[in-house]
């Protein structure tokens, strides 16, 4: 018998939360995440207080994608848990330590339950003006990973800048893993950036490239390259999107890159190594620093960087493009190259002649004097300019 298809969410439903939660430090596993974000997208523009979020059983079943036989006890379960989470929210004058929820109150026969935020969180979720980030519930409701969640908040926050570096440890506190897990940076790659970078290149409408910024040997930071996509509108519709409907092979592609190419951009672009010249961040690298500055700028930068890049070339790059690098780079190339041409004068430059010619042309005329032959007067001028004193 075929299982009942779940109700589709109004995908009128947004999420929206300042950039000071999406940035907090909290671990909150996936099940206690899709219920914080319901209750979230509850919140009406024009609230001035938080209200008791009523959610009934079933909702929570469609909205947690759990069975609706289980949902009662799941439910419980969750809220339970979620009474003694905590974000660390970076405030100015020092960190806040907060619950998400101060209660939850089950009524007997209903079926529903009544789930308040913390009051301390209000400047966070309550009339948010600006520094807020926005995203479509049935989408993150979608994700079937924790850290997509958290991931694709972080760079939906920065989506407009198209970029985003965070550094490996703060990035792991943001997504709540401990020291424990995912020790080794292969693991981590492997289970987080990986599996969200694939996740959300199927379901979301961002999806991302990254690139490993060393810090001496060691990764020490992620630079995200952001790309959007249009999704299909039906996927918008349903919580979770049958993958044969989603969008696929979402790498860019240089052939459709929508940047300006002019011929400078060109001849800059040949000086980068062959397997990088495909990769739309280099491109919009090399066209905003020839833009701010000049062609010798990014030219120079792009030689340093061919130099001393290891594994990730468009993030090394960007910081030698950012610090000019390539700078003093050309400096001590340039004095290398002009102490290697240092020789001994040609005989010539000795007698303080201009040009082998010159220094020719004399010689010349000295010996038909020798022979008593006249000169020409343009041999004579030249004679007399070129004698040195």
């Amino acid at each position: 018998m075929a299982s009942k298809k779940k109700d589709a969410l109004p995908t009128s439903l947004v999420v929206t939360q300042s950039n000071k939660i999406v940035e907090a430090r909290y671990n909150l596993p996936l099940g206690e995440q899709r219920l914080i974000l319901t209750m979230i997208s509850k919140i009406q523009p024009d609230d001035e207080d938080f209200k008791p979020y009523r959610i009934s059983v079933s909702e929570f079943a469609d909205f947690l994608g759990i069975a609706r036989n289980s949902a009662y006890i799941e439910c419980k379960k969750i809220t339970e848990k979620l009474l003694t989470r905590v974000l660390n929210v970076d405030e100015a004058d020092g960190l806040l330590q907060i619950g998400w929820l101060s209660s939850a109150k089950y009524v007997d026969g209903s079926g529903m339950v009544n789930l308040s935020f913390d009051p301390l969180l209000k400047p966070y979720l309550l009339q948010l003006k600006s520094n807020f980030t926005s995203a479509k519930l049935t989408m993150m409701l979608s994700f079937k990973s924790q850290y997509t969640m958290r991931i694709y908040a972080l760079l939906k926050q920065y989506q407009k800048l198209k970029e985003r570096e965070i550094e490996i440890e703060l990035l792991r506190d943001m997504l709540g893993i401990t020291k424990d897990l995912h020790v080794e940076y292969s693991d981590f790659k492997r289970h987080v950036l990986v599996a969200a970078q694939k996740e959300l290149a199927q379901k979301a409408d961002l999806y991302f490239e990254f690139d490993e910024i060393k810090y001496g040997r060691r990764v020490g930071a992620i630079l995200f390259q952001i790309f959007t996509k249009e999704l299909p509108a039906e996927m918008l519709a349903n919580a979770e999107p049958p993958l044969e409907e989603v969008v696929t092979n979402p790498k860019p592609s240089f052939l459709n890159v929508n940047l300006p190419a002019t011929p400078v951009i060109d001849n800059l672009l040949l000086l980068v190594p062959v397997q990088h010249r495909k990769r739309k961040t280099v491109l919009a690298l090399i066209i905003e620093y020839e833009k701010k500055f000049d062609f010798e700028y990014v030219r120079r930068n792009i030689l340093y960087s061919n130099l001393k890049a290891d594994k990730s070339y468009s993030g090394f790059l960007k910081t030698a493009l950012q610090a000019d690098w390539g700078h003093d780079w050309q400096l001590v190339h340039q004095h290398e190259q002009e102490s290697l041409k240092q020789k001994t004068p040609e005989i010539w430059e000795r007698h303080g002649f201009n040009s082998q010619k010159e220094y020719d042309d004399f010689m010349y005329a000295q010996q038909m004097e020798r022979y008593g032959k006249k000169v020409s007067e343009n041999q004579t001028s030249l004679i007399v300019d070129s004698v040195p004193e």
